[in-house]
């Protein structure tokens, strides 16, 4: 069980749900120990579609070792929000519409973007930083290739974060990068498409860094307790 989880149920039973008074330590055990279970059985499933995903988007290449350990945390992470959501976070809020795909992996489940009109749905699609979550979408085959020959140097879990960066502001009509080269003619296009690419990178930069981090914290915790 983790730990982290066990400190997410019971604060949100104490603060937020109410706890009755027959419930007891372990009852949070019981139900931490639950939902990690349930969050391992649907990363198995989840980790295989990310990275089949990102096979196909990358002309049939298997990721590298950090890339595809970065691959599987971001699974991981993705697997454990939609349980939270679903086992404890909608009862602090009963509602009767329900708020993340429910029932067994199906990979019809993953990347896709919620429809109806709830507070919820509408803000997940209009999170402008829904790349970096479970409500994304695949990017294209051109943004793909696009991607590639423009950053060419760059690591491949850089492209695979920059692609879904690129459609999610494709779907939001924000400035993208050019995908065939601007002539040299045009001056005040080349400036804005480089400033394009500058931000882009910057933001692309920061995620990767971000996961890598999390990828080596969570790689020390795991050989710590295997010490």
């Amino acid at each position: 069980m983790s730990a982290e989880i066990r400190q997410i149920v019971a604060r949100t039973w104490t603060e937020y749900i109410g706890v009755p008074q027959e419930q007891t330590e372990e009852f949070f055990t019981e139900e931490a120990t639950r939902m990690a279970d349930r969050i391992s059985r649907m990363q198995a499933e989840a980790q295989l579609v990310v990275i089949r995903q990102w096979r196909t988007a990358h002309h049939g290449n298997q990721p590298d070792y950090l890339t595809q350990v970065g691959l599987i945390n971001a699974a991981r992470a993705q697997c454990q929000e939609i349980v939270l959501s679903e086992e404890l976070y909608e009862q602090v809020e009963e509602e009767d519409e329900e708020t993340y795909p429910t029932g067994e992996w199906d990979e019809s489940n993953w990347n896709r973007l919620p429809e109806g009109n709830e507070a919820w749905a509408v803000a997940a699609r209009e999170n402008p930083d829904r790349w970096t979550t479970v409500f994304r979408s695949d990017p294209t085959e051109e943004i793909v290739e696009a991607v590639a020959a423009l950053w060419p140097e760059r690591s491949p879990i850089f492209h695979f974060y920059m692609e879904l960066l690129w459609q999610s502001r494709v779907e939001d009509d924000k400035p993208v990068p050019a995908m065939a080269p601007v002539p040299r003619t045009k001056l005040a296009a080349r400036r804005a498409n480089a400033a394009v690419m500058e931000e882009l990178t910057r933001v692309v930069a920061a995620e990767e860094h971000r996961r890598a981090q999390e990828s080596a914290e969570i790689l020390a915790r795991h050989r710590s307790g295997m010490s």
